[in-house]
């Protein structure tokens, strides 16, 4: 079962006849250390974007390469329902929801963000007050 004999352990190899033991620190190993470091931390880096994607809708490099955003031209007017004519806060941005459609961020008076759907607003210029 083991071979104690040298000679036969080494069976096809270039050194048949003698025992070859291959150096700690070889350009072998470090080349296969450093290429499968490199491996891991290209798949550790896919696999964390790849869970922020499907989690968060986005990856950690989106901040670098994001397109800018135009600035919405309601921004800064004042959010009315228009059922109620009651005051619901300042528009932040408009877009896009899969639940209500077209909608605007509000910011509220407590400064709460909210999705309202843009067929329920009434846009207002704020008035400006002449001192």
């Amino acid at each position: 079962m083991f071979n104690t004999n040298d000679r036969g352990s080494h069976e096809g190899s270039s050194y048949e006849g003698s025992s070859y033991d291959e150096r700690l620190f070889s350009w072998r190993r470090i080349r296969n250390l450093l290429v499968g470091a490199v491996i891991i931390v290209v798949g550790g880096l896919v696999a964390v974007n790849l869970y922020m994607y499907l989690q968060y809708g986005g990856t950690m490099f989106d901040r670098y390469f994001e397109k800018k955003e135009q600035k919405s031209p309601m921004a800064g007017k004042l959010a009315f329902d228009k059922g109620t004519k009651y005051y619901i806060g300042v528009i932040r941005g408009e877009g896009r929801s899969q639940r209500q459609g077209n909608v605007y961020y509000i910011e509220q008076a407590g400064g709460t963000l909210i999705e309202v759907a843009k067929v329920n607003v009434e846009v207002r210029d704020p008035e400006k007050i002449d001192k």
